[in-house]
């Protein structure tokens, strides 16, 4: 057995008190978990150090996956981040004042307003995303390239399997109409 982790001595504590404890699974998940509360809390640590929330980012992110022309309905974008439309407001009225988005006239439906990215919005994205990699990069380097190679392809293996019982887990951004003026759903997300 290779050299032992704080997992291992998780799975070591709840095996005395759960019998049936499968702790390959316990391992499994439990590690998972780990990881993805580091990434989560590294994520937040480099948008604050630039003074950024994670919600501002968010929102950013998925306007630029929208595609060009980089705008989307409020409600569409809400139901995107599984955000209460006034909660929306509320931050797009904030990025609105920072200069990252603003909200421009829907040309296919007048009474409609569209939010809109700006170039300023789109460089901060960029920037952002940068810091993301970088931190992701120096988690991923702690494994050879073997190693990250065999974690990616087992990862996908599960994912597949998963999403062949159900839905995606990942929005598919091709099924968005980016033909319209305002980018509506094409297909499911």
């Amino acid at each position: 057995m290779s050299e032992q982790d704080s997992v291992d001595r998780h799975i070591a504590h709840w095996s005395r008190e759960l019998s049936d404890l499968d702790p390959q699974a316990e391992g499994i998940v439990t590690r998972m978990q780990m990881l993805m509360r580091l990434l989560r809390r590294s994520k937040e640590a480099w948008l604050a150090s630039s003074g950024f929330k994670p919600w501002e980012f968010e929102v950013l992110h998925h306007l630029v996956a929208a595609g060009p022309p980089y705008r989307v309905t409020p409600s569409l974008l809400a139901e995107w981040l599984d955000t209460h439309p006034a909660t929306l407001t509320n931050r797009l009225d904030r990025l609105e004042q920072a200069g990252y988005i603003t909200r421009v006239p829907d040309p296919g439906d007048r009474r409609r307003l569209l939010v809109a990215l700006t170039a300023e919005g789109r460089a901060v994205w960029e920037e952002r995303m940068a810091e993301g990699d970088r931190s992701e990069r120096a988690l991923l380097d702690l494994l050879d390239p073997g190693e990250r190679d065999l974690l990616d392809g087992l990862l996908r293996r599960l994912v597949r399997a998963v999403e062949a019982g159900g839905p995606p887990l990942m929005p598919d951004w091709s099924s968005v109409d980016r033909k319209s003026p305002a980018v509506t759903r094409g297909g499911s997300l």
